[in-house]
């Protein structure tokens, strides 16, 4: 028992030596790939693990994409840098570019100088630069000066549209029912018209009048 004991509790300490050795001294930061538009700004960061030693030293390098050298950063107008202590073991080191240009894409990294004469690198960012964006400031300003024209001249037209529309009309007065008639609707009676013709013996002039005989009706003649 006692010698398992031994053995679990050296694993332990070895374990605990090796875990402090990983992180003391060292440089943590994230490997990544940037793309950052011409005259846009970069903001990087990375963590020193110096578990409370002094006298190191270092910063941020630069590649450049045509060189094979890291070449230390050095603050300008354009490009600052700042440490903070985050705890009392590691400090964060932070970098800022402003206007950023082409000559300011490459590979960024923080490098850091031991008092044992160790280097320690963190991993590496690479940042690409792209293309200006186009000034959208003042083309959204003639959109919308333009999209207000339109508004206003298709409000105009639709106005004058109605106004042509409601001008002198008036609804029209009710139809007039049709006046019937009962002697119009009326059908004429059909009448039976009857003709005779009679044809009488032609009498001297001195003969007496005879009796009228009846007239023999030959035909007889119907209008409708």
């Amino acid at each position: 028992m006692k010698r398992a004991y031994m053995r679990s509790l050296t694993f332990l300490v070895f374990s605990g030596i090796l875990k402090v050795c990983e992180l003391c001294p060292s440089v943590r930061a994230s490997r990544a790939t940037k793309f950052v538009a011409e005259g846009g700004s970069l903001q990087l960061s990375c963590e020193v693990q110096h578990c409370g030693l002094s006298g190191w030293t270092g910063g941020w390098v630069f590649q450049e994409s045509d060189s094979l050298k890291f070449t230390s950063l050095i603050p300008s107008e354009r490009i600052g840098t700042s440490n903070s202590s985050s705890t009392a073991n590691s400090t964060h080191l932070s970098l800022h570019i402003h206007n950023i240009n082409q000559s300011d894409a490459g590979a960024y990294k923080c490098s850091i100088n031991w008092p044992q004469k160790i280097t320690s690198s963190g991993h590496v960012t690479y940042v690409n630069v792209t293309a200006a964006a186009a000034d959208s400031s003042g083309r959204s300003l003639s959109h919308r000066v333009l999209l207000c024209f339109g508004a206003l001249m298709c409000f105009s037209v639709v106005l004058g549209f109605v106004w042509c529309l409601t001008r002198d009309r008036h609804p029209p007065p009710p139809p007039v029912p049709p006046r019937t008639s009962f002697a119009a609707g009326a059908k004429p009676k059909k009448e039976l018209v009857y003709a005779e013709v009679a044809m009488n013996k032609s009498r001297r002039q001195n003969d007496p009048p005879k009796q009228a005989s009846e007239p023999t009706v030959y035909s007889s003649v119907r209008f409708s």
